[in-house]
């Protein structure tokens, strides 16, 4: 996180220093003063790490030596979209504010340790850039954006599904314990762990309700850098998100669901006695394409 928001600093200085140049270059730039437009976009969104995510989820994993190995990654990017509404303020010849107001969609993917999960979280969302823009000719644009987005999630399912066992007969079990075995005589041993409060009566499978599910957050934060250019009413950007605000609350408190067994714990970290990593964040990147319309003649700008 501290990498990604130095990257991000020192990318608002880097605008900040070709915009001090601004008088030099004696361009100027020929948009409106405020215009409204349309934006659309492909996302490609993850978790920061998978680390934790299978305690999380009510189970721990150990080798022979009785070492806990977890869970080791997320599969690259979960797609999505996004869709909606910008808006585009010039504060000087080369200088612009632009916000938009969309939909969009996140999550991420996971298959691993014969676990599946497939999560998606939907979001109306609130970006806010400052912007520069080089122009090249009448027509085209070179520009560049740093910002900060704030969202809130609406709607999403995740999808759990342990395929361990199941091509046993019959199925082999986890075991119903907070620690592993091992047999060193006959040479069993049970090494995948299982927390039952976690998924309730429905263990092997199961779907929750994204945002319903305790401890998954619903607002995300985070901060953003675009690069792209403009082509007359035409904008296309690629950029970056990176949420400050976690996906899961690995200290998140449910004494409750504890208590309801007769166990005295907090949470699944604390049932398996392994101390809890950082909670995951969520990023993402997107190509968008924005049209903006020109609101002071009551037309499209060609």
């Amino acid at each position: 996180m501290k990498k990604i928001s130095h990257f991000l600093i020192s990318a608002l200085l880097l605008v900040v220093l070709v915009g001090s140049n601004d008088a030099m270059a004696q361009r100027r730039n020929k948009a409106p003063l405020i215009r409204l437009g349309f934006r659309a976009g492909f996302n490609m969104s993850d978790l920061t790490s998978a680390k934790g995510l299978d305690l999380y989820n009510g189970l721990a994993y150990y080798n022979e030596q009785l070492e806990y190995i977890g869970f080791t990654d997320t599969k690259p990017f979960k797609y999505g979209f996004n869709a909606g509404f910008s808006a585009q303020a010039q504060m000087s010849d080369n200088w612009f504010l632009q916000s938009d107001f969309i939909f969009t969609t996140k999550g991420y993917r996971l298959n691993t340790q014969n676990v599946e999960i497939d999560a998606t979280a939907c979001y109306v969302q609130l970006p806010v850039d400052v912007m520069y823009k080089y122009e090249l000719s009448d027509d085209w644009r070179l520009l560049g954006s740093v910002g900060a987005f704030f969202g809130v999630g609406l709607c999403g399912f995740t999808d759990f599904e342990d395929h361990y066992g199941e091509n046993e007969h019959p199925r082999g079990q986890h075991l119903n314990a907070n620690q592993p075995s091992v047999n060193f005589e006959t040479g069993n041993h049970n090494l995948i762990c299982f927390d039952p409060t976690v998924h309730g009566q429905v263990f092997w499978k199961d779907r929750d309700d994204t945002f319903a599910s305790d401890g998954t957050w619903a607002v995300d934060a985070g901060l953003q850098i675009a690069l792209g250019c403009e082509y007359k009413s035409f904008q296309l950007t690629l950029s970056y998100q990176y949420s400050i605000t976690p996906f899961y609350d690995y200290n998140k408190n449910f004494k409750d669901r504890y208590e309801a067994k007769g166990m005295n714990y907090n949470n699944s970290f604390e049932y398996f006695d392994i101390s809890a990593p950082s909670s995951p964040r969520q990023h993402l990147i997107t190509v968008n394409l924005r049209y903006f319309l020109d609101n002071w003649n009551h037309g499209i700008r060609w």
